[in-house]
């Protein structure tokens, strides 16, 4: 406690000492001298000698009553020296004289010493009942500011006011006030804290008058303007005060509400002037400021360091978050960085706490998508937006894009249904209509569900506006019936496209002379389809794919016609050529020059498909065709030799029977009747239901009889006519039956017929077949242990028209089991028995993905190439093989010679194969750091392959980890959860949340700006 104080008070209370002492009429004894000694002493603030002498003056007069002024003066100089017992002979003084007038001034005393020790709450008990009647002015003033500061630290708000605005009046002289502008600054915090500005403004205004609040003060009074929504005052008080000297306090703060000032009167030139001085050297700051600053960056076209602090803030789950992804995209539009910025619409767009920027997001997303190529997106994200905004301004706009999507889009499912849930079509959406159910249909036609194309045709053909997809429509109709062999129903489409497309020159018009060549050839109406195969090949180039095999189907058309000479030309064409099927060629070539009597030809012709093709599915119909040269030329013995070859060599051919039955033939012309014999009894045990058995009888008879064994010939008569019953047979209406039910696909009901089939008639023409439809039947019942078992007995068994058929399913259950070694030996088989292009690359196929499974990547791309370079005869699988050929190369580390080669796939395939290709490229790009190439493949995925969602999915994840790689967190972290939300895989979604997680576990926690608040003033003066 400061001396002055002190002393002013003694002087009070001596004088009311001398006005007791001078009522009494009797001298100063010498006791009384101690009294005054001590009175003297107080008043020269010499407490401890003051002390003493009450000390004596009470012990000499020993009268309790009459020694209470010195007793007072004892106690209250022990209060000042701090004596710790001190306090407690206040109080006892209090108590012993409840009425002494003393008693009021010890409250204000000792209220004023439990102030100097923070007692705020005694301090303000006892302050309160001082009596300001015996008090000077300026001890009238420090009580009221120490009770208003004593009730302002027990947060006593309202009490404290009054005794504040009490105490800040004035009316004397400044100097003899000491407490009016601290008093002014804490009434002025009061009314700023509970929003009466104006009062506070006013109070504040007279402490900043005071040195001690002149650098406090101005960082209030400006936030009060700023509150008031003054701006032009926030500017020139703020400026004001940013211009002292020596620096107010919190000069960064009023530099921040200057600058949002200036801000809010768009002057944003300024207001970065401001905003940089307020964040100079910070590392954080609160949200909506660095919003503030960011918009500002905005306006001042410094989209760089828009994007730095727009960035902080597009994160957070509230408006302003929103608002802020929003802008940042406009930010990223600025610099060009377009996959950015989508990322950013993308965030804004999924929250629908600010509408109109809900509003403005999803359009901005469509738009930056549609400019990307990204027409499923700009679909998706458009797809509600009339139901949502009813009433945009911007609703042409989306109409348009979304239109105009249509168009590039592979998402075309969604956009039929969106497009047949319209209530109302324009010619414009009726013309999107028929170009996206056309698209559709081609995907469907592409993962092999014919019947679903041919109906999405028939909606594209509906609404014929554009000739071309007409034409295309009416075209990839016909291929569908074409693979389904309803060979009338495509010819009657390929039809279609001669009428809708005159120009003989278009593609879709060339392409159907080719396959409705096909549909005549399959229908065996070869005139017609000569005429189609001819026009084609004068359509094309020798370059084209299906060049020589429309000039070997041509070739065939003229065999057919018995125009030789015609088809031979064309197949010496292919033989001269690189094609694949030169093995047909040349055994074709074998068997014209054969029918046309040159037999020398024949014979050098078929021998070299022997020698130079022996794995050639003709090679065994060669060895058949040279051969009867010899027999037919009489030369016997090598006719012998040669069948005899086949028999041996080949004992799977289908050619065993007819090589068996012309043996014998050849026998016995050599006069060597008993293994003639043998021959034909071989071909009556073994083949009865052949077609060459009834030969075989004939000729079996004519031995026999030379050899006068005649009896012998009933028993074979007999196996001939069980093996080949009459028509209406008994077992045929049995085991036709049972084959419908099959057909029918009723395979329960099948099962039980073929198995007592097999049982009743053992030695049937049909139990081959019966044991096919048998296994098959099982297979289809998901019985299938017992399946494979009865299919594989089909495929030992060797005699079923469908035996490549239940080859490849065998291989193919294999491969599902993952039983690779034998899916490799059935597809094998299947490969060397397979009777056209098409069946053997299926087999090649499975053989190829086999190889690849089991680590063979030699295998796998010495099959893939062979499937390369047949073209694309079987579904997709040229695609397959382009891929699987560079995933091969890439599983050996070769990844320059894999980036090419799968480049090379998604390019050419747009089906599944592409899409899977196109994924790798991307990933060997991120695997060899080159992140800015990996994202832009990635986001070109969405262009060709968006409706593969799986691969989608894959390709989202690697966008991830690039943003991640190159520390674009924002970036990485939308992404992931975008794909959390959207994707339908929970595979994919599983891996976004791990990634998700680890990320979120290098990133900071968000940081929040601390609110400035006055400090506290413990003494009250400064």
């Amino acid at each position: 406690m400061k001396l002055a104080y002190k002393v002013a008070l003694a002087s009070v209370l001596a004088g009311g000492s001398h006005v007791v002492v001078a009522q009494h009429t009797q001298a100063f004894t010498s006791g009384e001298n101690y009294y005054h000694e001590g009175v003297e002493l107080f008043d020269r603030a010499k407490y401890g000698a003051a002390q003493e002498a009450f000390r004596k003056y009470i012990n000499l007069i020993g009268d309790n009553a009459k020694t209470a002024d010195a007793q007072y003066y004892y106690a209250l100089s022990g209060l000042y020296l701090l004596h710790p017992d001190a306090e407690q002979l206040i109080l006892n003084f209090a108590k012993t004289f409840p009425t002494h007038p003393k008693t009021a001034l010890a409250n204000y005393e000792l209220g004023l010493y439990y102030f100097e020790q923070k007692n705020y709450k005694r301090a303000a008990e006892l302050l309160q009942l001082a009596p300001t009647h015996l008090l000077s002015i300026k001890q009238n003033k420090e009580l009221e500011f120490k009770l208003g500061y004593s009730y302002f630290a027990t947060k006593d708000f309202d009490n404290a006011k009054i005794w504040f605005d009490k105490n800040k009046t004035t009316g004397f002289r400044e100097d003899e006030h000491r407490f009016a502008y601290a008093s002014s600054y804490y009434a002025g915090y009061i009314s700023y804290r509970k929003g009466d500005y104006a009062a506070a403004k006013a109070d504040l205004k007279v402490a900043e008058k005071n040195e001690a609040y002149a650098n406090i003060v101005p960082y209030m009074i400006t936030e009060i303007l700023y509150k008031e929504n003054d701006v032009y005052e926030v500017i020139r008080y703020g400026e004001a005060a940013l211009a002292k000297k020596p620096p107010v306090q919190q000069a960064d703060e009023i530099a921040l509400l200057v600058g949002d000032a200036y801000y809010q009167k768009a002057d944003y030139k300024t207001a970065d002037k401001y905003f940089d001085q307020f964040a100079e050297g910070k590392k954080t700051m609160d949200p909506v400021v660095q919003y503030k600053i960011a918009f500002t960056d905005y306006k001042n076209n410094n989209f760089k360091e828009a994007i730095t602090n727009f960035k902080a803030v597009a994160l957070k789950k509230d408006a302003l978050g929103q608002n802020a992804a929003y802008y940042l995209g406009l930010s990223y539009l600025k610099e060009n960085n377009k996959q950015f910025a989508l990322t950013a619409f993308d965030q804004a767009r999924k929250s629908d706490l600010d509408k109109d920027v809900t509003e403005a997001a999803t359009l901005k997303y469509a738009q930056v998508n549609y400019e990307l190529g990204n027409f499923r997106e700009v679909i998706n994200s458009l797809a509600d937006f009339n139901k949502n905004y009813p009433n945009s301004s911007q609703a042409e706009e989306a109409d348009k894009l979304l239109s105009e999507s249509y168009f590039g889009s592979n998402n075309y499912a969604d956009a039929i249904r969106h497009i047949e849930s319209l209530e109302k079509k324009s010619w414009r959406i009726l013309q999107t209509y028929q170009r996206v159910t056309y698209y559709h249909a081609v995907n469907l036609f592409n993962d092999a569900k014919f019947p679903a194309a041919v109906a999405m045709l028939d909606k594209s053909l509906q609404y014929p506006y554009d000739k071309d997809v007409t034409a295309a429509s009416h075209f990839v109709k016909g291929e569908a019936y074409s693979i389904g062999q309803r060979y009338q129903d495509a010819i009657n489409s390929y039809g279609a496209v001669f009428r809708t497309t005159q120009n003989a020159k278009e593609d879709y018009y060339t392409k159907s002379r080719y396959g409705i060549g096909y549909a005549y050839y399959n229908t065996k109406q070869y005139d017609k389809a000569l005429t189609h195969f001819k026009a084609y090949l004068d359509a094309v180039k020798p370059s084209n794919p299906n060049y020589n095999d429309a000039t070997l189907r041509l070739a065939d058309t003229y065999y057919v016609s018995k125009n030789y000479n015609e088809a031979l030309k064309l197949y010496e064409r292919v033989l001269s050529s690189s094609s694949p099927d030169r093995d047909y060629a040349l055994f074709q070539k074998g068997v014209i020059n054969s029918i046309t009597g040159r037999n020398d030809r024949a014979a050098e012709a078929l021998q070299e498909v022997i020698s130079k093709f022996p794995q050639s599915r003709y090679a065994e119909a060669a060895q058949y065709q040279r051969t009867l040269i010899d027999f037919e030329g009489g030369n016997y013995q090598a006719a012998v030799k040669g069948f005899t070859t086949l028999i041996n060599n080949m004992p799977n051919s289908r050619l065993v029977p007819n090589a068996l039955q012309k043996r014998g033939i050849a026998y016995a012309n050599l006069g060597q009747n008993n293994q003639a014999i043998a021959d034909q009894q071989r071909v009556l045990n073994e083949f009865p239901d052949s077609k060459v058995a009834s030969g075989a009888l004939y000729s079996l008879q004519e031995v026999l009889g030379a050899e006068n064994r005649t009896n012998e010939f009933d028993t074979y008569l007999d196996k001939y006519k069980s093996a080949n019953p009459e028509s209406d047979a008994l077992e045929s209406v049995e085991f036709n039956s049972a084959k419908n039910l099959y057909f029918a696909q009723n395979y329960e009901q099948a099962l039980p017929k073929f198995e007592k089939f097999i049982v009743q008639y053992p030695k049937s023409s049909f139990v081959p077949d019966a044991r096919y439809f048998l296994a098959d039947s099982y297979l289809r019942t998901n019985r299938m242990q017992e399946g494979l078992q009865r299919m594989k007995e089909v495929i030992t068994e060797n005699r079923s028209e469908y035996l490549n058929r239940g080859i490849q399913r065998v291989a193919d259950l294999e491969f599902e089991a993952k039983n690779y070694p034998e899916a490799i030996k059935y597809y094998s088989r299947l490969r060397d028995l397979a009777s056209n292009r098409k069946e053997q690359q299926t087999a090649l196929t499975g053989l190829m993905k086999s190889y690849f499974v089991t680590n063979d990547y030699a295998g796998t791309k010495r099959v893939a190439n062979e499937l390369i370079s047949q073209g694309n005869a079987s579904l997709n699988a040229y695609n397959t093989a382009l891929l699987y050929r560079g995933k091969a190369t890439y599983a050996q580390g070769s990844l320059d010679q894999a980036l090419k080669e799968l480049s090379e796939t998604a390019k050419e395939a747009s089906d599944v194969n592409g899409a899977e290709a196109h994924y790798l490229v991307s990933e060997i790009l991120f695997k060899q750091k080159k992140y800015k190439e990996s994202l832009d493949k990635s986001f070109e995925f969405n262009n060709r392959f968006s409706n593969y969602d799986y691969w989608l999915g894959k390709t989202f994840l690697l966008i991830a980890d690039n943003y991640a790689a190159q520390n674009e967190m924002f970036q990485a972290t939308s992404t992931l959860n975008s794909i959390i939300t959207n994707a339908p895989n929970p595979e994919i979604v599983e891996e976004a949340k791990q990634k998700l997680a680890k990320l979120e576990g290098k990133s900071t926690p968000e940081n929040q700006q601390q609110q400035q608040v006055p400090a506290n003033d413990t003494t009250g003066q400064q």
